[in-house]
């Protein structure tokens, strides 16, 4: 990891935690985006100091700049914690941070649904779809699509939905059929 990548470690103990406040203590402009960057880096691997870092950037936070990444790992560490209802609430809060600010915008008017329906979380159905319905015009690439009507076929049980959410997943590529080269979907996928 280069010097200028103290922000971004993969793993985190105890002298690297002690390299990233020296640092972090010196940084003047760019504090709360150094916290948001290093809690999304590590939210996978280690969701407790992920959340940690969340915590300590709402509670030092210069501006709103960054909340809704910051929401972002929060909710990335709580799926790796396997805390579902905190995950769903932390999605609720991110939804109504991108109503506040409509230029912070992410996926997770996807996600959320998608996390929903997938998980069969009943009580928060009517919830999704509402989320679904208020942001279709969202819908840009093929993953879009497909989650969003797999979302919608899960909840509704709906075989008409799972059909377009099967026909969105599929890559097209008309001209390059004879090579024998086939683009993986799965790699497309995020």
């Amino acid at each position: 990891m280069s010097s200028d990548d103290w922000y971004r470690n993969t793993d985190w103990n105890e002298s690297i935690e002690e390299h990233f406040y020296s640092k972090l203590k010196r940084a003047r402009t760019q504090r709360d985006q150094y916290l948001v960057i290093q809690a999304l880096t590590l939210a996978d691997k280690h969701p407790e100091v992920s959340i940690r870092l969340v915590g300590e950037y709402f509670e030092s936070r210069k501006s709103q700049f960054d909340d809704v990444r910051a929401l972002l790992a929060k909710a990335n560490a709580f799926v790796a914690l396997k805390d579902i209802e905190s995950c769903i609430s932390t999605f609720k809060e991110m939804l109504d941070r991108e109503k506040e600010f409509p230029n912070h915008q992410t996926g997770v008017y996807l996600d959320y649904p998608y996390l929903v329906a997938t998980q069969k979380i009943e009580h928060e159905y009517a919830n999704a779809l509402d989320v679904l319905n208020e942001h279709v015009d969202r819908l840009t690439f093929p993953l879009d699509h497909f989650k969003w009507h797999a979302s919608k076929a899960l909840i509704n049980n709906d075989g008409s939905e799972a059909q377009k959410a099967l026909d969105a997943a599929k890559v097209h590529i008309p001209a390059h059929r004879d090579r024998p080269f086939r683009l993986n979907v799965t790699a497309c996928s995020g």
